[in-house]
């Protein structure tokens, strides 16, 4: 903790960063609503357009723990302005592209930009609160986290209703400079005050072990899952992480603390966090189809209905600290996480002729268990990981996260084309030979087909048989979101602790030997309002081994 930043200070750093956090977060949802215009003023295939999307994905999953690691050595402020800055300056001129190619490098550059914030805005958090308060402070960068992924589309749909489709990257612009004034003004430099040896190795192969593994989980649910790219860059980034873990297991100064690994709070605060992560990104992505191809709404209508689900995350995040000092993590995260899997069961009978209140009632319970999920998940994976390495601690979480949501867009994705695919059957024959294979593969290539068709009087039954086939999918394929999110439910109950874990201590050789920095604790006391230090794993903590 920096003892030098005041009780209303800290309140104000941690407004500016969890508003940074909703920025950056917001854009992996806001361009969802601006496809197709982009997809006409550009005049991109649908695979570019794609790649539109994946390109931030990639880019910022590859580069999470790059951006931790540099902020830990170098100084969290600084790092955080310099992605702050790159992340800006790339949306103004992804604004303006001419053509998707300009669009998709500029998206990537913004992916690297915005991979530094979740992790080190967490690991400035970190060091500003002292341990009473860091459950609240994480609540409430947990709570700017959930309630992104929902402001996302409607602010997408609000844009795209007065302006072009580059407004959805130019608002970017002023809310970056807003927040880098403010952070210059605000929050103090940190970083690691133990000078190690830079570890560019670990560094070189986290960046393309991850951007490896993510591509071709990416280019497996569009290729298919065997198809030779997919697989050659699924295999060959599994075996750079394998080289990563076991480079990094034998040099002085790893970037990668690897016995963080076989911690049960931190694998398991990890873990949960990634297959809600991924049973959350599935569901959003699942309802907007749902919403604008078979109930018929507007893609603001779309994105106002998900909001529900980024207000109750925002008040049950808010919430989380007094519930766990209640009940444990073990409980709140298992909870959250059966809320999650009951969202997508009752989803799982949605029809095209289900009411508009049962909808949010889904979304509601949907929010509520990702807010109960992320704050006390992250407060338990985090206390086991000095404050000094807070960075690389928190990029490995948000990195698996990052990982977690490709795999439920890829496989999600899969799943619905095949089902999708399986129950339109013949249906598109009507339509010329030419647009029958993009007809059958999902319900938005129907819709263009039967667009560019004009079939007159057969439009009407084809999109209805459409809509019959795209409900059929998105029933069976919810069954399996609900059982990723039961698996996050077993996790928390096996490994996360009872009781709110305490933070570590400082560690060796950041302060003398026998001696306390000034608004520290010492080595082995117990800060004043903290609880008690965790038992030793094999005692009353659950260990990783069975």
């Amino acid at each position: 903790m920096n003892p030098e930043v005041s009780s209303g200070r800290r309140r104000a750093i941690l407004a500016l960063l969890a508003s940074t956090v909703l920025v950056v977060v917001m854009d992996l949802t806001i361009i969802n609503v601006a496809l197709n215009p982009i997809q006409q003023s550009l005049d991109a295939s649908n695979g570019e357009l794609q790649w539109a999307l994946d390109s931030y994905l990639i880019t910022f999953a590859a580069f999470l723990f790059t951006g931790g690691v540099c902020a830990d050595r170098f100084g969290r402020k600084k790092t955080l302005i310099t992605g702050l800055l790159l992340f800006g300056v790339s949306s103004v001129l992804g604004a303006f592209a001419t053509d998707i190619v300009q669009l998709i490098i500029w998206r990537a550059v913004m992916g690297v930009g915005a991979a530094v914030v979740p992790t080190v805005t967490l690991a400035i958090l970190m060091n500003v609160f002292p341990p009473a308060e860091r459950p609240k402070a994480i609540a409430g960068w947990a709570a700017a986290a959930g309630v992104a992924m929902a402001v996302g589309p409607v602010l997408g749909g609000v844009l795209l209703e007065y302006f072009w489709w580059g407004s959805i990257f130019l608002i970017n612009a002023p809310l970056i400079a807003i927040a880098v004034a403010l952070m210059i003004a605000l929050v103090p430099e940190s970083k690691n005050p133990v000078r190690t040896a830079f570890d560019p190795i670990g560094v070189l192969l986290s960046i393309v072990s991850v951007g490896l593994l993510v591509y071709g989980i990416v280019l497996a649910g569009e290729d298919g899952w065997t198809s030779t790219g997919a697989l050659g860059a699924i295999a060959g980034g599994l075996i750079l992480l394998v080289g990563l873990v076991l480079f990094e297991k034998r040099i002085a100064a790893p970037s990668l603390d690897v016995g963080l690994l076989k911690n049960a709070r931190f694998s398991a605060g990890t873990g949960a966090i990634a297959l809600c992560f991924f049973a959350l990104i599935s569901s959003i992505f699942i309802s907007q189809f749902y919403f604008q191809a078979v109930l018929g709404f507007s893609p603001l209508e779309a994105g106002l209905l998900v909001l529900p689900m980024g207000i109750a995350s925002m008040v049950v995040s808010a919430r989380c600290p007094k519930l766990v000092m209640k009940f444990g993590p073990r409980t709140v995260v298992a909870a959250g996480s059966a809320a999650i899997a009951l969202s997508a069961l009752g989803a799982a009978f949605f029809d095209a002729g289900t009411p508009t209140w049962l909808l949010i009632v889904a979304q509601l319970v949907l929010g509520a268990g990702w807010g109960s999920i992320m704050a006390p998940a992250t407060a338990s994976l985090m206390s086991v990981v000095p404050p000094v390495k807070a960075g690389a601690g928190q990029a490995v979480s948000q990195t698996a996260r990052q990982v977690a949501g490709a795999l439920g867009i890829a496989i999600i994705g899969s799943l619905l084309s095949s089902g999708y695919r399986s129950s339109i059957g013949d249906a598109v024959n009507v339509l010329p030979e030419a647009l029958r294979e993009e007809a059958a593969g999902s319900i938005g290539g129907t819709v263009r087909a039967v667009q560019a068709a004009k079939l007159g009087d057969q439009a009407p039954a084809l999109l209805a048989k459409a809509s019959d086939a795209y409900v059929s999918g998105m029933q069976s394929t919810l069954f399996v979101v609900a059982g990723v999110a039961l698996a996050s439910v077993l996790v928390a109950l096996r490994w996360l602790p009872k009781t709110p874990p305490a933070p570590p201590g400082p560690p060796p050789g950041a302060a003398a030997p026998g001696a306390t920095a000034p608004g520290a604790t010492a080595p082995g006391a117990q800060a004043p309002g903290a609880p008690a230090a965790p038992p030793a794993p094999g005692k009353d903590e659950p260990s990783l081994r069975p």
